[in-house]
């Protein structure tokens, strides 16, 4: 256990980790409600900005916190990693409490130096707020190369742009992608509505929004699944793509506002 009921009002300092075989990292939040408003999940997982590892003074994986929460389903229904997340709000009765944890994964047997950094933003309808951080570790060695994670964020564009998600000696192993706008009921507009894989200018992969994986979350599951909505997943792990020259394209339909997408690599 690296922190225990620490109490959380600020971005953390960087909390090294002992570097054994370190399997992941277990991230959970405790809070107080205010006992007037009742807490959201959405607000919730939005608490911190970035989750970010760094080994050996690298950056390894920098994710937003709630990119990493929808990430679990993933991790752990198709990737078998981890655990899914586990939450319980507060509600508007006074001195109750809620909690949220969540895993990042790391898989790295390592001799270097590495440090976890929290970045905190707040949580609305919160007195106080606490944070547990506790490393799980392997029984054996994992493989030289860790899993990281990188996003970018931009702007969706009604043509086709490029971004660059190059990551130097690494594969991709599977994209999630996060767009504002998605299709309803009366309304056939996208921030993503086709997105391309591009390795040396070469497309590897063309898909539309709807032909990308959703997160599996049990519908019964109404307030995360309200969430993951917003999310689609490329998976690639069984046929890794080399990330050193690696750019994406994507499209919108009508829509102009906030994409995020999110590289797994190994």
């Amino acid at each position: 256990m690296l922190k225990n009921a620490f109490s959380y009002s600020a971005s953390t300092e960087s909390i090294k980790v002992v570097a054994q075989n370190i399997e992941g990292i277990e991230i959970g939040f405790k809070m107080l409600g205010t006992g007037t408003t009742a807490s959201t999940l959405a607000t919730t997982i939005a608490h911190s900005s970035a989750v970010k590892l760094t080994v050996g003074g690298e950056i390894e994986t920098l994710i937003t916190h709630a990119d990493l929460f929808v990430l679990d389903y993933i991790l752990y229904d198709i990737l078998n990693k981890g655990f899914k997340p586990a939450y319980l709000m507060t509600t508007t009765t006074d001195n109750t409490y809620g909690f949220l944890t969540t895993f990042l994964p790391v898989e790295l047997t390592t001799d270097k130096e590495v440090y976890l950094n929290i970045d905190y933003t707040g949580v609305a309808n919160a007195d106080t707020f606490w944070l547990d951080i506790k490393v799980v570790y392997g029984d054996k060695p994992f493989p030289a190369k860790p899993i990281a994670l990188r996003y970018i964020t931009f702007n969706a564009a009604t043509n086709f742009s490029e971004y660059d998600m190059s990551v130097a000696g690494k594969r991709l192993i599977g994209l999630l992608v996060f767009g504002t706008t998605i299709p309803a009921t009366t309304t056939d507009t996208y921030s993503v509505s086709e997105l391309k894989i591009l390795v040396k200018r070469e497309e590897k992969a063309h898909m539309t929004w709807l032909s990308m994986m959703p997160i599996p979350i049990e519908t019964e599951d109404t307030v995360a699944w309200a969430i993951a909505d917003n999310y689609r997943f490329f998976d690639c792990h069984d046929d890794p793509i080399p990330a050193d020259d690696l750019k994406i394209s994507t499209k919108s339909i009508t829509a102009t506002d906030a994409v995020r997408v999110i590289g797994l690599y190994i």
